[in-house]
């Protein structure tokens, strides 16, 4: 029997407002019995395209890059970490296929027929067949659902929980504004994400080691120390960047300053699990619901999605099957309001205690994420974070 053509193995996007354009590809595609798995006529929102193409189960998109060249950049990067993006245009623009390209784009084409659409397929079909199976370290990603929510702390201390029970892990601070790893931790960073960036190409394991700060077990990649640094990630960095880390960590915590910042870097699409942190109180969940209203553009599906409620008090704030109710979520981890544990951990730049309750319900939390059995009750327990980290060189 003869093997299928390239082309016949993809489910094309097609994204064209331009209407000649789209009737175009579209007579190209049929030429080559290619049924497209959605056809939009117009550009869709910003932060809803990679759900759109989930959705349809496509794999490639053909995007015009002429109608609104700004807003086409935007949806590229929006895309482009997951699936192949093909940039069109009436005419070769030289500055628009260079911006196209930064943004993400992997083609720019003018004049598409059958035998550049063949091409164009056989050079993607190699990339596929070439590029090795997503392996090495999880990623998660921790995100707060409003400003002030705690998840700094969470992804601090599950970052060193998962160091302590053996993981290989690397924390990075996505949030330069903020920047509370370093705070959280006492740390003077030289180095951050940007440098990175910079460095990207010359990169190897004796600057890696230099760019980063050893603490409590685990790599530490901090905001940079002036906050009116701006660092921008493109989604096509944040892939290679999510690479190099998980062929070296077997854990990457992600601390990003929200779930708009997450998308747009690419980082959301590149996460195994996404923590979205929230308080109990109705301000909170005002703006976690908004959170997940965007992630669901973004994402979706929300299989990779887990709602942390942070700081839960009997005495204050929805319990949680009230916020389950108000969100259409159920909590996939609770932690207790342990203020004092938490505020004198700040102040020492230390982990809070294991014997916490704030660090139980996140020792909880890690052994769900890594699907280990919770600890029975007659298990051991040692006395702090400290006295775990003693035993790791």
């Amino acid at each position: 029997m003869a093997a299928a053509p390239n082309h016949a193995a993809w489910t094309p996007l097609v994204v064209c407002p331009h209407s000649a354009m789209a009737q175009r590809i579209l007579a190209v595609l049929r030429e080559l019995a290619l049924m497209p798995g959605a056809t939009l006529s117009e550009y869709p929102r910003m932060g809803s395209i990679a759900a759109i193409a989930q959705q349809h189960g496509c794999d490639v998109c053909f995007l015009d890059a002429a109608s609104n060249s700004e807003h086409a950049q935007v949806l590229i990067g929006e895309l482009a970490p997951a699936v192949p993006v093909v940039a069109l245009h009436t005419r070769a623009d030289a500055d628009l296929i260079l911006r196209c390209l930064r943004a993400g784009a992997c083609e720019f084409l003018t004049d598409p027929d059958a035998g550049a659409l063949r091409s164009l397929f056989a050079r993607l079909g190699r990339v596929r067949a070439l590029a090795p199976e997503p392996a090495g370290g999880t990623v998660y990603t921790a995100i707060p659902g409003k400003a002030g929510s705690g998840a700094s702390t969470v992804a601090v201390h599950l970052a060193i929980y998962l160091g302590a029970i053996g993981a290989t892990v690397l924390l990075v601070d996505g949030d330069s504004l903020a920047a509370s790893v370093a705070f959280l931790l006492k740390l003077k960073a030289e180095y951050h994400l940007g440098d990175v960036l910079r460095d990207w190409k010359r990169m190897d394991q004796d600057l890696w080691a230099r760019m980063t700060i050893r603490t409590c077990g685990i790599d530490v990649l901090a905001a940079p120390a002036n906050p009116a640094t701006r660092i921008e990630v493109a989604p096509p960095a944040a892939t290679g960047l999510c690479a190099f880390w998980r062929e070296r960590y077997q854990a990457v915590v992600l601390d990003m300053a929200d779930a708009r910042a997450a998308a747009e870097t690419g980082f959301l699409a590149l996460s195994d699990q996404v923590l979205l942190v929230s308080g109990t109180e109705l301000g909170s969940l005002a703006a976690c619901r908004r959170a997940m209203e965007y992630l669901d553009q973004s994402m979706g599906d929300r299989s990779r999605l887990r709602l942390i409620l942070n700081r839960c008090s009997p005495s204050r704030g929805l319990k949680p099957e009230d916020v389950r109710s108000a969100l259409g979520l159920e909590p996939y981890s609770v932690l207790d309001d342990d203020w004092p544990a938490l505020q004198a951990a700040v102040l020492e730049g230390r982990p809070a205690p294991i014997s916490s309750r704030f660090s139980s319900g996140i020792e909880v939390l890690c052994r769900q994420l890594r699907n280990q059995p919770e600890r029975t009750a007659g298990g051991k327990r040692n006395g702090s974070w400290l006295s775990l980290l003693r035993h790791r060189k």
